[in-house]
């Protein structure tokens, strides 16, 4: 039987601690066999088509989808990837590890019986391994797919068949050290809560909101989103355990620029045409670059290989930027045809 360098990092850890072994000794066979050791990566998928999934799959500056799982991210439950089915991939999102800092922090008081202990976490007066069985339950970080419907009680979207988005999202985002909305649905409401759709989706935030909490959200908006975003918003969390630098509207800046997507266009000096396929600036026939932000021009899409630049965007295609990173997409931004002033 295979087994993938996670599950056996997970059971290597419990043989461990039943052996007696010291949490610093946990902590090198972590680091070992799964780099830092840092928090995983829990996946949840709300309303939407799915295609930032799909994009993540993608070639990507940061490596091939499959290195990245790998060797950057611990992508621990993702319904679209991961092989497992049923109550033991659900399994994956319920049983995650603690970060390197906490096992190093733990370790000054492994075995250790007393008052006061920072990781007596159940209270009974001795740090063991019930506390780090307790600790390996937090501080993953928790991406979001997709808006979150609370129509009809939430029918519309469920997780593992147990349980609708809005408690999922509850339930997930209690423990999460950070959480990412990733597509514009997740974002802002997007498609999914655009005019007519009976569902009434919300972002991310605004569900945490009608929750009755307050946790930040970084938004990685695109419809659908670039791969490259995704894996170096996580890199950056996991690396320097902190968001990294964010607009007003809680996006990357390394990402969406504070200059919009026409002020970069290698076409912003060109000619106006008037049709799509024309070669020249499209914004008479609709291209929403002069609001929108994102590095789409720098950057590109579908990279040949990692480290390099894509090899085409949008409005290399000739055809008008949609303002698919904004919050006010779809709704905001139609009639796509036409210019917005």
């Amino acid at each position: 039987m295979k087994l993938s360098r996670r599950e056996f990092l997970k059971g290597v850890t419990l043989a461990a601690g039943a052996m007696g072994l010291k949490a610093a000794g946990i902590l090198e066979i972590s680091q070992a066999i799964a780099g830092t050791g840092d928090p995983p990566v829990i996946w949840l998928q709300g309303q939407s088509c799915s295609g930032c999934s799909v994009s993540l799959l993608n070639s990507i500056e940061y490596g091939t989808i499959d290195d990245v799982l790998m060797n950057t991210i611990s992508l621990d439950y993702h319904t679209m990837i991961m092989a497992s089915a049923g109550d033991f991939a659900v399994s994956a999102a319920e049983l995650v590890r603690p970060t390197a800092s906490e096992l190093q922090g733990m370790a000054d008081e492994w075995l250790a019986e007393g008052e006061n202990l920072n990781f007596d976490l159940n209270g009974d007066g001795k740090v063991n391994m019930s506390d780090f069985a307790k600790l390996a339950q937090r501080k993953y970080i928790l991406v979001v797919e997709g808006a979150i419907p609370i129509g009809a009680d939430g029918v519309f979207c469920h997780f593992a068949g147990s349980m609708n988005m809005i408690d999922a999202l509850d339930l997930f985002s209690e423990h999460a050290s950070q959480i990412i909305a990733v597509g514009t649905c997740a974002s802002f409401g997007g498609m999914s809560a655009s005019a007519g759709v009976p569902t009434n989706a919300l972002s991310v935030t605004d569900a945490l909101a009608h929750l009755g909490k307050s946790k930040p959200v970084i938004n990685v908006p695109g419809c659908p989103v670039h791969p490259d975003w995704i894996i170096g918003t996580l890199v950056h969390l996991i690396t320097q355990g902190q968001a990294p630098p964010l607009d007003d509207h809680n996006r990357p800046l390394q990402f969406y620029p504070a200059y919009p997507i026409h002020s970069a266009c290698p076409h912003v000096t060109s000619k106006y045409v008037h049709n799509p396929g024309e070669l020249g600036c499209l914004l008479h026939v609709g291209c929403k670059g002069p609001w929108t932000h994102a590095d789409c021009s720098e950057r590109k899409w579908n990279s040949m290989d990692s480290g390099q630049q894509g090899v085409n965007w949008c409005i290399g295609a000739r055809v008008p930027c949609l303002g698919c990173t904004q919050p006010n997409f779809p709704d905001g931004m139609t009639p796509f045809h036409k210019p917005s002033w």
